[in-house]
């Protein structure tokens, strides 16, 4: 079963540079495309493509704001979102992954990366560009106040840890490994964290993790 893409941004030469790797992929089919936020939530609506892929700086309704509808529907089976960046700018992948996206790239990567990244969230999973690891981390170094923080301060000590473990990448397997419990009471205590916190996925629980200065990268001498 092919995985249906509907290509949402202002220019179309952009629209274009994506749909022609994408069309050499034999399980990954664009079904739509359109250049702006309303249209985007209009064809998603009617076409249910597998995922949306994204400009933020859309007219009519920009692409945080059709992200975020779109992510309360996303769990239900509804589309989800790939977000695509003009460069890598830590305070827009923020705003994505809050907003919901699946995944965050920036729009110039490697051809390979976005047919990667629709696959992984296709899948359920979820995927923010190398390219975008150190601006996210110099945005944690600059300290409290460099991004919003939300109060970890309702998770038990339990939750906190499981939120550590998201941060780094685990999966729910390899989650219960480390704690030693069934990987069906890891994923109730993954669940759980994400409902406290508010987050819609596990993308934005490692955003949650780097925001609120639970993790911190190892700075090489």
């Amino acid at each position: 079963m092919s995985i249906e893409v509907l290509l949402a941004h202002p220019h179309p030469a952009t629209r274009a540079a994506l749909a022609g790797p994408l069309g050499g992929e034999d399980d990954i089919e664009v079904v739509g495309e359109c250049g702006d936020g309303r249209r985007a939530l209009d064809l998603a609506g009617r076409l249910r493509p597998s995922v949306l892929v994204t400009g933020l700086r859309l007219p009519g309704l920009d692409g945080v704001e059709v992200t975020r509808r779109l992510a309360r529907q996303a769990d239900a089976g509804g589309v989800r979102v790939v977000v695509l960046l003009d460069g890598p700018s830590s305070q827009l992948a923020f705003e994505a992954l809050r907003a919901g996206a699946r995944g965050v790239l920036v729009q110039d990567s490697d051809t390979g990366e976005l047919p990667r990244a629709l696959r992984l969230v296709a899948g359920g999973g979820a995927l923010v560009s190398p390219r975008l690891t150190r601006p996210l981390i110099d945005a944690c170094l600059r300290g409290p106040g460099a991004v919003a923080a939300p109060a970890l301060d309702r998770l038990t000590a339990r939750e906190r840890q499981v939120l550590s473990l998201v941060g780094t990448g685990l999966s729910t397997q390899e989650i219960a490994d480390r704690l030693v419990v069934a990987e069906l009471t890891a994923k109730t205590h993954v669940r759980r964290t994400m409902v406290k916190l508010g987050a819609r996925n596990r993308t934005q629980l490692v955003a949650i993790a780097y925001e609120s200065g639970m993790l911190r990268p190892r700075v090489r001498a």
